[in-house]
């Protein structure tokens, strides 16, 4: 059996400004945290499988999940990475709500911790704490916002635009801000899996970072990007 990770902080403060858990009140969070178990996924362990029925959904404690869509092309499976989601996310409520199959896989990029809510827990969470369903609600058209931004971005916006919108958001969500005022990105994420998330080719998108490097703006190591000037990447980004 893998270790059961540690019960989150109850302080707002730690959890990630842009993740739903942190838009909860304390009791409300409690709540949804106690409503469910908690688990640990392996490196590359899928949470949701595209495809299966909505049992489940998950509140991640720590770790990387990176959602991801296959496609049938004749008789290869292509997945690309259409989303990333981490401490204070929910995983799986869309098939949940709607009952209807999973749209996409999340998988576990390292060891990830999370809490299993059962479907029939997380109806009953809603109805004891119906202004958190509305907040779930809210979460969701967020993310629905975010996919049609995507979308809408690939066919109107150019490379370095589209990057810059990623590292953007992953940074408003995510980031951790240094004492010298540079945002740490603390996700272990590829140069191909920023390019599939703006839509942009691996090679165009380790050219616009290595611009983006020289101008000063980021700076990257290995699986690491820090943002060293938040406002000329929200200049760079498209509108």
């Amino acid at each position: 059996m893998p270790p059961t990770p540690p019960n989150p902080p109850a302080d707002r403060g730690n959890w990630p400004p842009g993740s739903l858990v942190a838009q909860l009140t304390e009791a409300q969070r409690t709540a949804l945290l106690d409503a469910g178990t908690a688990i640990t996924f392996a490196d590359d362990d899928a949470l949701v499988r595209q495809g299966d029925a909505g049992d489940w959904v998950y509140v991640l404690l720590s770790g990387l999940v990176k959602i991801s869509v296959a496609a049938e092309k004749s008789s290869e499976t292509n997945e690309t990475t259409v989303a990333v989601r981490s401490r204070g996310d929910l995983i799986g409520e869309f098939a949940v709500l709607d009952g209807a199959p999973r749209i996409a896989t999340a998988r576990a990029v390292g060891v990830v911790g999370a809490i299993r809510i059962s479907s029939a827990r997380f109806a009953t969470f809603g109805e004891q704490y119906p202004e958190a369903q509305a907040t779930i609600t809210r979460s969701l058209v967020d993310k629905l916002r975010a996919s049609t931004r995507r979308h809408v971005a690939e066919r109107t916006w150019g490379a370095r635009e589209r990057i810059a919108q990623v590292l953007y958001d992953l940074a408003a969500a995510y980031g951790e801000r240094t004492a010298n005022g540079t945002v740490v990105i603390p996700l272990p994420i590829t140069q191909q899996e920023l390019g599939q998330l703006a839509g942009v080719a691996v090679s165009t998108t380790e050219r616009i970072l290595g611009e983006l490097r020289n101008e000063g703006v980021i700076a990257t190591r290995y699986r690491e990007v820090a943002v060293r000037d938040m406002g000329s990447l929200d200049s760079l980004r498209f509108p």
